[in-house]
């Protein structure tokens, strides 16, 4: 069996989840270990709580809560109005893009992540953030 260079363990002990997972397996591969030995050499040489050697789900977080798209806004909330052009909502090249982008007329944040969103002032207008899916209507 092989040993894991000290550098390689530290990038190790900088990731989680997922990504901590895949390196994992790399280090494995290169180096020829199992993984529980380099488990247990991540645990040896990082400050971290210890993480069970054989489950690797152990250090996700599992306390989730719904995602915002399920949770509803009462229909009277004001939108937190910004300047629309502080902001570059050219990003979509399409002629339809172009023509949506003609009839926003203000810039508001999303409630739930505060991502700047376009919009006409049409109201009442439901509005569906793209970066987080929360959905709100607003009325004033």
């Amino acid at each position: 069996m092989g040993t894991v260079p000290q550098h390689e363990l530290a990038a190790l002990a900088a990731l989680s989840g997922y990504d901590q997972m895949l390196e994992i397996d790399r280090l494995c591969k290169k180096y020829g270990v199992d993984e529980a030995s380099l488990r247990t050499m991540l645990q040896s040489t990082s400050p971290s709580p210890p993480r069970a050697a054989n489950n690797p789900v152990s250090s996700w977080d599992t306390s989730h809560k719904d995602p915002p798209s399920l949770q509803q806004t009462p229909a009277s909330t004001a939108p937190t109005l910004v300047n629309k052009d502080q902001f570059r909502f050219e990003y979509d090249p399409t002629r339809e893009a172009e023509e949506r982008r003609g009839q926003v007329s203000q810039a508001i944040l999303c409630s739930a992540c505060g991502v700047a969103l376009g919009i006409p002032d049409i109201r009442p207008i439901k509005v569906t953030c793209p970066a987080c899916l929360f959905e709100t209507t607003y009325t004033d």
